[in-house]
């Protein structure tokens, strides 16, 4: 584990044990970790002496921040991560614990195609009890040479599954169709409805959010120059499982939806998305303001940028 994060995990559950009077609990229900571990946790905190009269003052904005953007979202479910040296990292851990939360709570879940969801997925440890008994793929994974799209979880869908020892269902098939009559056809198929049914039908979902100005769509070569120039014209700000919305939260209708092979959206479970850095501010206020996410894990500075945002300043 990342010693900074590791550190500030620490901290937080000692800010919240000794200074917002959480209990145990109620702790392991706000940030997803096993009441058995935060006991022996905050036995670490006393043998560290990290607890004297109060939390060093080094991690209270993380705190703040973390406090603040949930009250002003009003987000579900939140969790803020030190920006560190490597966010990617620290975030990517973060959602690993959050994944095993979901696996100890949730009988289905649904994963997203997405770079730091797929991270999470590979840092993930097997939780202590499991209650999950499958996972599923909410998008196409296949690019349009037909090579498996290394951002999809199903990259690493065998291992998953061998991991919990569960069943991995995939989409085999595109993202994004290359048209609408082709995406049609590929839905009608009785396995892919039958795996599009169960997407749409998980107890909960991770996910990634797509920006528009660099969107992984367009250097996979599922989306042209002319539709990337033609979605910014449009005012999209990100897409969520390739369904596009503008900084408001607004849905906008595109051709690309109409050849997608993905989830519903909005989803009809709680979705947790992870997204951190400049590029993913407006996908994550749009996806916010649009009711799309009701959880986040991000890291310090994506958070205070998003909090800017929402205030308008």
């Amino acid at each position: 584990m990342d010693e900074h994060l590791n550190r500030t995990l620490l901290a937080k559950i000692a800010w919240l044990y000794y200074y917002e009077n959480l209990s145990q609990q109620e702790i392991s229900d706000l940030i997803g970790i096993p009441r058995i571990k935060i006991v022996r946790l905050l036995k670490v905190i006393r043998e560290q002496n990290i607890v004297e009269i109060k939390i060093a003052k080094d991690y209270i904005s993380l705190f703040d921040t973390e406090k603040e953007l949930r009250d002003l979202s009003g987000l579900s479910d939140l969790m803020v991560v030190p920006t560190g040296h490597d966010p990617k990292s620290s975030v990517a851990y973060a959602a690993s614990l959050k994944f095993a939360n979901f696996c100890e709570t949730y009988e289905s879940i649904g994963v997203g195609s997405s770079r730091i969801v797929a991270a999470a997925l590979e840092a993930l440890e097997p939780p202590r009890k499991k209650q999950v008994k499958q996972i599923v793929s909410l998008t196409g994974n296949t690019m349009p040479n037909y090579a498996v799209n290394p951002s999809n979880p199903c990259s690493s869908g065998i291992m998953l599954a061998k991991l919990l020892g569960v069943d991995y269902f995939n989409i085999w098939a595109p993202s994004i169709a290359p048209t609408k009559d082709i995406a049609q056809l590929v839905k009608s198929d009785y396995v892919m409805a039958s795996i599009l049914k169960m997407a749409n039908s998980v107890e909960c979902a991770m996910v990634g959010l797509g920006d528009v100005e660099d969107t992984v769509l367009y250097s996979r070569g599922f989306i042209t120059d002319k539709e990337v120039s033609a979605l910014m014209e449009s005012g999209a700000a990100g897409d969520l499982l390739t369904h596009f919305y503008d900084i408001e939260g607004k849905r906008i209708s595109t051709p690309i939806e109409d050849r997608s092979v993905t989830a519903d959206v909005p989803m009809k479970c709680p979705v947790t998305a992870v997204a951190y850095g400049a590029n993913k501010v407006l996908p994550i206020v749009g996806a916010i303001r649009g009711r799309f996410i009701s959880g986040l894990i991000t890291d310090e500075e994506t958070a205070a940028a998003v909090l800017a945002t929402l205030r308008g300043s």
